[in-house]
């Protein structure tokens, strides 16, 4: 049997801020309808990890693949800036703290990467964010700006604002994390919804259920490297590393 279509790969990335090396040499590949939830004690380098896959953050050595082609990186930067939008443009990215524009509407969120980006007409960018907006169940907030929405809706909207770039893989930085408690699970929800879908995910989460019941792959990052890695069953049932078994003791 043929195995899925690889959407992305990463090499031996390694990170350093100064003389602090964040992350030591993690590899991980990500084929199409793969759920991976990356979990980790704070500052074991989830998010740094996160954002060297689309370039916010650009590995100081390591290889990342996107659809078969390399981001070559020259002198600590990336060499092509045309590249790193196509890049983007292929991996959709949901942050902590949403990054909404404050002064657009709910709708005019959504519409703005199709239009600026991919050169959509206006009309066609719409149609497709209220279909995005009535998915995330915001239909009747497209109107509304950022401030007028909670947390839990500001997320579903970042969520429908990378689904409108039609991206081959989404990357989630702890999506529910700047929530109230009672907010996560509608963000979880639409999470789970998309992976029912097929969608490729990569997910930085503190958010146990999800990893476990979601996840097609679970990785756990421990000091810039990767500790543990397998199905989700068989590592929250049966954890090799101390490591590990200390972080669940921990959170579950």
């Amino acid at each position: 049997m043929t195995q899925p279509e690889l959407i992305l790969k990463a090499e031996d990335i390694h990170k350093s801020f100064g003389s602090l090396e964040v992350l030591k040499g993690i590899s991980l590949e990500a084929r199409k309808h793969d759920v991976i939830s990356i979990l980790g004690s704070s500052g074991s380098g989830k998010s740094t990890f996160l954002r060297c896959l689309n370039f916010l953050e650009t590995p100081t050595s390591g290889k990342v693949t996107v659809h078969g082609e390399e981001v070559l990186v020259k002198n600590g930067k990336p060499e092509n800036a045309r590249h790193i939008e196509e890049i983007r443009s292929h991996l959709g990215m949901v942050f902590q703290q949403f990054n909404l524009w404050t002064h657009r509407t709910v709708l005019e969120n959504v519409m703005e990467g199709p239009i600026q980006v991919k050169r959509e007409s206006k009309a066609e960018a719409r149609d497709k964010a209220e279909a995005l907006l009535n998915r995330v169940g915001l239909e009747e907030r497209m109107d509304m700006y950022p401030s007028q929405l909670s947390g839990g809706q500001q997320q579903r909207v970042a969520i429908a604002r990378a689904l409108a770039m039609e991206p081959d893989a989404i990357l989630f930085d702890e999506p529910t994390s700047a929530l109230d408690p009672e907010l996560v699970g509608e963000v979880l929800k639409v999470m789970q919804d998309l992976a029912a879908e097929g969608r490729t995910m990569i997910v930085v989460t503190h958010e146990m259920g999800f990893a476990r019941e979601v996840s097609s792959e679970v990785v756990f990052l421990h000091e810039g490297r990767i500790a543990e890695q397998g199905p989700p069953a068989e590592m929250f049932a049966n954890p090799k590393t101390e490591e590990f078994q200390r972080f669940i003791a921990k959170v579950m």
